[in-house]
């Protein structure tokens, strides 16, 4: 059973202060990334995918360690709610260029990047903003540039947690199905999804997520 979020307060809101709050706790619980999935997911980006150069990664966090490994190969610009994250990613990869901005509200203009990557961040969008955030990424990906997400395998309207690390978070989504018809719905083609499960995920416990990897495909 979920627990709703407060009614006077604003998820996004909550989950940018939520982040500013525990910053270096959660810095710390990433860098082990035991499960070693965003390597593992990067692969579709540097294995047989010619010409991909320029990347945005939504949700970017602190910046290690995804966005640090994306920098190794490709031109990265970091999207985060949390101006803490954003400050910690600045210092952990000068390489790359960050911006302050939610990720369901931030614009750029069409075709503006080969990939564009979500690592567990468009589960912190209210589910109803979830399909506008998809075809706002399909729209900025070039013909043939790939996206790669992961999202909730069980559907909850709205997940809050007065204490998750130290700091109230929010949660929102849909199911497998769901999800994979948003992601086609945004005419992205799927390549891969897989329910992948992290036997010790920040917090210490199991989780499963879906993985999707998907690729714009030529408008007719």
């Amino acid at each position: 059973m979920t627990t709703p979020l407060p009614a006077d307060a604003d998820p996004r809101q909550v989950v940018a202060d939520g982040y500013d709050a525990i910053g270096a706790t959660y810095l710390e619980a990433a860098r082990k990334d035991l499960s070693g999935l965003r390597q593992q997911y990067i692969g579709f980006l540097t294995d047989g995918f010619p010409g991909c150069a320029e990347v945005l990664d939504l949700g970017c966090g602190a910046g290690d360690p995804g966005t640090k490994m994306l920098s190794m190969y490709f031109d990265t610009t970091g999207v985060d709610i949390s101006p803490g994250q954003i400050t910690l990613a600045r210092e952990n990869v000068p390489a790359a260029n960050f911006i302050v901005e939610d990720i369901a509200a931030v614009e750029f203009p069409p075709d503006s990047f080969d990939a564009v990557t979500a690592f567990y961040s468009i589960i912190h969008v209210p589910r109803e903003l979830q399909p506008g955030l998809l075809n706002k990424i399909a729209s900025w990906l070039r013909t043939g540039g790939r996206f790669i997400g992961t999202f909730m395998t069980g559907a909850s309207e709205e997940d809050y947690n007065p204490d998750w690390l130290g700091a109230p978070m929010y949660w929102s989504g849909y199911g497998p199905d769901d999800n994979r018809s948003m992601v086609e719905a945004a005419g992205l083609r799927i390549i891969s999804d897989k329910n992948e499960v992290i036997e010790f995920d920040v917090d210490g416990d199991p989780t499963t997520f879906q993985w999707v990897v998907a690729e714009k495909v030529q408008q007719t």
